[in-house]
Order: C-alpha cells, then sequence, then structure tokens
C-alpha cells in the first residue's frame, strides 16, 4: 500500500504518515500533488495538512477537498517541535542563515530574531535540510523536525525553537473511498448557499436544534464566482446528525460530505 504526503522524507507529513497508516511512504512536492497522485491511482491514501493551530487553515487543502472527490477517512494532531540542524561541526554562534518552510520560519521568528540570523524561504522543511546539507556550509542552517536531522545525518544545533510550545498541526488522511466508524465520530462537509441575509445562520440554527456540536467553520471564496464563497464544518456525530444533513440540503444550493471519521485527541 503507498502513502502520499507532502513534503521530502522526514518531512512533518511523513512523521504524521508514519503514526497514521502503514506502508510505503511517497513523498510529494505538494499539496496538490498528493491530490492529483491520488486520482491517477499512483498512491492508495494521501496524507496533507488541513490547519495549524498558530498559522492556521491551509487553503489549498480546502480547495483541493472541494474540487475533487475524496473523502477523509482519519484525522491526527501533530505537535510541531522544531529543530535547528546543520553541517556537523556547525555551531549556533556561526549560522547566518537559515532556511525552512516559511511557515516554520514564522513560528520560530523569536529564535531566529535573538539570534540575528537571515531567514530564506524553501518549499519545505525536510527539504531545507537536503538544502543546507549540499551547501556543506557552517554558515548555512535548517529548521525542521528531529527525524529529519536523522534521516540525511545531521547535526541538531537547538531543540524545541518554536515560539509557541502549544503548536499543532491536523493532518487528514483521503482517500477515493469513504468509510464509516462506530466509534465516536465528527463529519466533514462543504456546502454553498444563497448570498442571502441569514443563509448560513439557517444552517447553524439545525446543527442548534440538533444539539450537535460544531467544531470547525471555514469559508473559502468560489473562484468561478466573484464574491460567492462555500462553507466548510467539522461537527461531532450524535444520533441526529442524519437528519440535520438531509435539513441541512433542502436549505443549500449543493453539499457533499467529505468524510465520517473518528474523533482524535491532542
Amino acid at each position: 500500500m503507498k502513502i502520499g504526503y507532502f513534503g521530502e522524507k522526514g518531512a512533518y507529513s511523513n512523521i504524521a504518515a508514519i503514526n497514521m497508516v502503514n506502508g510505503d511512504y511517497i513523498p510529494l512536492k505538494s499539496v496538490k500533488s498528493v491530490f492529483e497522485s491520488l486520482n491517477n491511482n499512483e498512491i492508495d491514501y494521501g496524507v496533507v495538512p488541513i490547519e495549524n493551530s498558530i498559522e492556521g487553515s491551509v487553503n489549498e487543502t480546502y480547495d483541493n477537498l472541494y474540487k475533487m472527490n475524496f473523502f477523509i477517512v482519519e484525522e491526527y494532531y501533530l505537535r510541531i517541535k522544531h529543530c535547528l540542524i546543520g553541517i556537523k561541526g556547525s555551531e549556533i554562534n556561526k549560522i547566518k542563515f537559515v532556511h525552512s518552510h516559511p511557515q516554520a520560519l514564522a513560528q520560530c521568528s523569536d529564535f531566529i530574531y535573538k539570534n540575528g540570523y537571515i531567514a530564506i524561504n524553501e518549499y519545505d522543511t525536510a527539504g531545507s535540510v537536503i538544502i543546507v546539507r549540499d551547501k556543506n556550509s557552517t554558515e548555512h542552517a535548517a529548521i525542521a523536525g528531529e527525524l529529519a536531522a536523522k534521516v540525511y545525518n545531521m547535526k541538531i544545533m537547538a531543540r524545541d525553537i518554536e515560539n509557541n510550545k502549544n503548536n499543532y498541526t491536523r493532518f487528514f488522511l483521503i482517500s477515493k473511498k469513504m468509510v464509516d466508524t462506530d466509534k465516536k465520530s465528527k463529519t466533514s462537509i462543504v456546502f454553498s448557499a444563497e448570498n442571502t441575509p441569514g443563509s448560513l445562520n439557517r444552517v447553524l440554527e439545525i446543527l442548534n436544534k440538533y444539539n450537535i456540536n460544531m467544531t470547525k467553520i471555514e469559508s473559502r471564496p468560489v473562484k468561478f464566482s466573484p464574491f460567492n464563497y462555500i462553507f466548510f464544518i467539522d461537527f461531532e456525530n450524535n444520533d441526529s446528525s442524519e437528519k440535520a444533513i438531509n435539513e441541512i440540503k433542502l436549505i443549500t444550493n449543493s453539499l457533499k460530505i467529505l468524510g465520517k471519521y473518528e474523533i482524535t485527541l491532542l
């Protein structure tokens, strides 16, 4: 079984994939490429980030969930622990340039500022470790997870350098097939509604009527229809969830169930 994920080997998505499902892990260059590889039957499952507790939602993931016919089968929360990583012989006080994904650089901005480093954006955390390895310079370092340092035989100069220790990324395991679970679960849906006063509120009133706890709401613009929006909602299931979904269908322009999956905790 092949599991595709965004990033190089050792990336945080790789860590999430290892914790979610067993198989052969396939590194891919972008979130979009995970969806495309799944669509082309090159992988059996995809692992994609959906939101970070500090930096917010991953819009590319939301957009592809809306456009493509895939289903969420599992969620996973990964505690993000950033490390400063360099070649053997590197020292913190000799580093001048630090490479990483823009979100990782933002999450470690206090450490970067304190040390006077110049931040350089890269496409991936683990990929930045490869870049620093290939530069073979003690003036360059990367910010990534511990696994990336281990995979590429690099030196960890500092651990837990993120600004906020409550730093988590939520990941989805996606598949071409919808699954069900008899455990305590969530459902994710996406819908479009009329651009009229109260249209979204009527959906929320239905959830409230059936005592359904909404855990997440996200709006995204409809790219082919300016200033119109689609809405993503996650909610905890109860015995009335199916009734609620059927009622929401009646008052929305379109509704798609993105998945029903077991609730996981931080």
